[in-house]
């Protein structure tokens, strides 16, 4: 009976195709020895690019991302590690591969993405489905993926076609589609193969909108419509090789019918597809020469009509030359919107056309509320009395108690070495420039609880900070009326403290926290000479240092500069105007990401340096005091404290404790 069941099992197998596992083991030193990968070292990785790794017939491969793709070594940890817009791909030479389990070494950041089958994952475990030859899985968000292991189920049989394609291949028999920026050449009716990469701008049923730059970094928009089979993320990159066919709906140009699409393997810096700042310039997007159809637009502080029960409504905001316009609405992704409108809102959308009326469809609408950059309020001024949000991450410097006014102040900074320059986004130009850290104090008097709260943060989460601004041109203070949050930040940023030297000219912004040193005399500090620069001590902040303040004695301190009066701003010649311009638009193109503007310049709020004794307007609050001659310590609490300042990082050191300003210890 054993022999006659044996050969009838090896009939069935004879008729069936082959399957098996294979696994990579990367969380063992016999795992990477069995795949031929170099054991790391201790706190070392070895970089996996550009070579095959081999188990059982199943390849493997990498690609580098942001940081090369390699096994690490965490004190005796091993993990494969794949980085953001990195990759590992599997093959075979014969048969196909039908599944794939990955194992992450720890729950979170295990954000990937299969190009061609089905792929989902669950807590730590990543499970794909398909039948090909070749499989790759990509990274994306924003941190590493940890790997333990990647199990491949492979099979002898042919890879399907059922998601195992991976497109990209010509068809002589359609239309070659390279550019976005070419589709206003290619006649309705005709098919066509996209042949570059384009990436998603956003996704809603059967509406892709999709956007490409070209080599001067114009955007070019379109529309595929129709069941693409695919679900993707805003940035997701779609490979080339997809099918359409060129439509006119109503005077919209749309690809419809569309088939061969991929899935994304890579993804695009976010400001690609941030949407247009239409804001005091809805008038543009009616202008036919300016392009804006199926690209994204928002606009701040519009009013509402009511929706009709087909979700028609109409938009009413400020023009390009101040006056009012309206522009009509359509709520064709069926967001929430407000069932009767009043006040103001803030509104999001995709800009389409319907019989020569242009409309958006709205992603999303919420009651306005006046978010701005803490460079913009130091930079521009705010009228007093505004209300406002700010939007950065601030970080927090020090707390006061003002023993002259009563107030408690948190002064903050945004810590900025680089600002995204938007104050040309309206017209699709925006660049990262260089920029000198902004500060501002947060006025906590009267919430004593709230004031302990944030003098424990280290940084405080954006648009969590609202208040009423005050003196914004020379000493900029928030008087808080929202609850901070601390943003949660395993190893924040060090504080950009400068460092002014009374010896030279110094121009601070005012309320910034920065070290000062010179010598101290009569109430003044100097730089050493009578007819030089001196500003105003005033230790409304530390009475416990004054008796460090002795006439002739050079001092150092952490001070907050403030200023007197506000001090005209003066335009370098290349900022923009805060009137509105006349401006001509490029035709179906908008610029979105630009190169930085050679001598592009923040417009500095200051002092005519040639003024003379301009230092005047100036007054020094000392939150630390060192004196750098004579005792060289402050006793706070009957613990001596003093501050130094080492590697261009000030050092508060307290007894035998050391720490930043932050309050973190130090080594």
């Amino acid at each position: 009976m054993k022999k006659f069941y044996s050969l009838i099992l090896m009939s069935i197998l004879t008729l069936t195709a082959w399957a098996g596992t294979v696994t990579f083991d990367f969380a063992s030193a016999d795992g990477l020895k069995a795949a031929g990968i170099a054991v790391p070292e201790q706190s070392a990785g070895t970089n996996l690019a550009g070579s095959t790794y081999t188990v059982d017939g199943v390849a493997l491969t990498a690609t580098d991302g942001a940081t090369p793709t390699r096994v690490w070594n965490s004190q005796g940890a091993l993990t494969l590690r794949v980085y953001v817009n990195g990759s590992i791909t599997f093959s075979v030479a014969s048969g196909s591969i039908t599944g794939v389990t990955i194992n992450a070494a720890s729950e979170g950041n295990f954000e990937l993405k299969a190009n061609v089958g089905t792929y989902s994952a669950s807590g730590t475990v990543g499970t794909w489905s398909g039948s090909v030859s070749s499989v790759s899985f990509s990274k994306t968000g924003t941190k590493n993926a940890q790997i333990a292991s990647v199990v491949i189920t492979t099979s002898t049989e042919d890879p399907g076609t059922g998601g195992g394609t991976t497109g990209g291949g010509t068809d002589p028999t359609k239309f070659q589609l390279d550019s976005l920026s070419k589709i206003w050449d290619v006649p309705v009716g005709t098919e066509f193969q996209f042949t570059t990469e384009c990436y998603v701008n956003y996704q809603n049923g059967k509406y892709l909108y999709v956007q490409q730059l070209d080599d001067e970094y114009y955007a070019w928009a379109g529309l595929i419509y129709g069941d693409t089979d695919k679900k993707y993320e805003m940035g997701d990159v779609i490979p080339a090789g997809w099918t359409a066919k060129m439509a006119d709906y109503k005077g919209l140009i749309e690809f419809t019918d569309p088939a061969g699409l991929q899935n994304a393997v890579k993804t695009v810096d976010p400001d690609w597809y941030t949407p247009f700042d239409m804001t005091g310039y809805l008038d543009d997007i009616m202008n036919p020469e300016y392009g804006y159809e199926n690209f994204k637009v928002y606009a701040e502080g519009v009013e509402l009509t009511a929706a009709d029960e087909k979700g028609n409504f109409s938009i009413k905001g400020e023009g390009s030359d101040s006056e009012n316009v309206t522009l009509a609405g359509f709520n064709k992704f069926n967001v929430e919107l407000p069932a009767a409108p009043a006040g103001l809102y803030s509104v999001e959308g995709m800009v389409s056309v319907y019989n020569g009326t242009y409309q958006i469809f709205p992603i999303e609408v919420k009651p306005y509320e006046y978010t701005t950059k803490l460079w913009k309020v130091c930079y521009y001024g705010e009228e007093d009395g505004t209300e406002l949000t700010l939007n950065d991450s601030l970080y927090v410097a020090a707390s006061v108690c003002d023993e002259v006014t009563g107030q408690k102040l948190v002064y903050v900074t945004d810590n900025a070495t680089s600002i995204l320059y938007d104050e040309f986004a309206d017209w699709g130009y925006t660049w990262y420039e260089d920029w000198y850290p902004d500060w501002i104090a947060l006025d906590l008097t009267g919430n004593d609880e709230l004031f302990e709260k944030i003098d424990d943060m280290d940084v405080i989460a954006p648009m969590t900070v609202k208040g009423t601004i005050t003196g914004a041109l020379f000493d900029p203070v928030l008087k808080v009326t929202s609850t901070p949050e601390e943003l949660q930040v395993a190893d924040p940023d060090e504080i950009k403290y400068y460092g002014y030297d009374l010896a030279d000219d110094v121009y601070p912004a005012g309320n910034e926290v920065a070290v000062f040193s010179g010598v101290y005399q009569n109430g003044y500090l100097t730089g050493g000479t009578e007819s030089g620069v001196k500003i105003k001590v005033d230790t409304r902040y530390t009475p416990e240092g004054v008796e460090k303040l002795v006439d002739g004695a050079s001092v150092q301190m952490i001070a907050v500069a403030k200023m007197k009066e506000a001090w005209v701003i003066e335009d370098d010649g290349y900022a923009p105007a805060k009137a509105k311009a006349a401006k001509a638009a490029p035709t179906k193109q908008k610029v979105k990401v630009a190169p930085a503007f050679a001598g592009a310049k923040k417009v500095v709020v200051k002092a005519d340096p040639y003024a003379e004794n301009y230092y005047e307007n100036y007054t020094l609050c000392p939150i630390v005091i060192e004196s750098t001659t004579g005792v060289n310590d402050i006793t706070v609490n009957g613990v001596k404290t003093y501050k130094t300042i080492e590697n261009g990082q000030v050092v508060i050191v307290k007894g035998d404790a050391r720490y930043n300003v932050l309050g973190q210890p130090v080594k």
